[in-house]
């Protein structure tokens, strides 16, 4: 009876211990993901449609991202998706995030 309830305690604190390291991970990639949006918001005006890619450091981890800008049915508004990866060749992003960012008032027609 000792035996089993060790087990299922030792099954539930390395559970635990993936739980907390994923999203550790998590948390960095969407401060990354934070960091483009402001970047592209603070530095770039009115962003060109198409994809950027960059690395950035985060928790002493490099981190690679993708930034698609694309247009919407407002023309004074533009879709930018930032997605987020540890490696540049990882299949899938560790997060993604969605933002949107107005036309600056000074590059309106």
């Amino acid at each position: 009876m000792l035996a089993l309830g060790l087990g299922a305690l030792l099954g539930a604190s390395a559970s635990q211990s993936r739980n907390t390291g994923y999203l550790v991970e998590r948390t960095l990639a969407q401060w990354v993901a934070a960091n483009v949006v402001a970047g592209y918001r603070v530095e770039s005006g009115w962003p060109d449609l198409g994809e950027s890619r960059g690395k950035a450091e985060m928790g002493g981890s490099d981190w690679h991202w993708r930034a698609a800008t694309s247009a919407t049915d407002d023309p004074d508004l533009r879709r930018l998706e930032v997605a987020v990866r540890p490696r540049e060749d990882d299949p899938a992003p560790v997060t993604t995030l969605v933002a949107y960012l107005g036309r600056p008032a000074e590059t309106r027609p």
